[in-house]
């Protein structure tokens, strides 16, 4: 059995071109998560990370709105 990756499909291209139709902060936050599953933190400490980012997206704007 071989293990030649040319072979495989970029998941990560994949899932960002299916985000691709999803609004701006839900890809942030969606990439987000997918770079720090890849950086081998421990599981509180990715969660630590991605609360920060959906506090942040989820702060209303300057104009008052989502």
């Amino acid at each position: 059995m071989t293990s030649d990756k040319s072979l495989l499909p970029d998941v990560n291209a994949l899932i960002e071109d299916k985000l691709a139709s999803y609004p701006e902060n839900v890809r942030e936050l969606a990439l987000k998560a997918i770079q720090l599953a890849e950086s081998q933190q421990s599981e509180a400490a990715i969660a630590d990370q991605l609360q920060t980012v959906v506090r942040r997206l989820a702060k209303p704007s300057e104009g008052g709105t989502l």
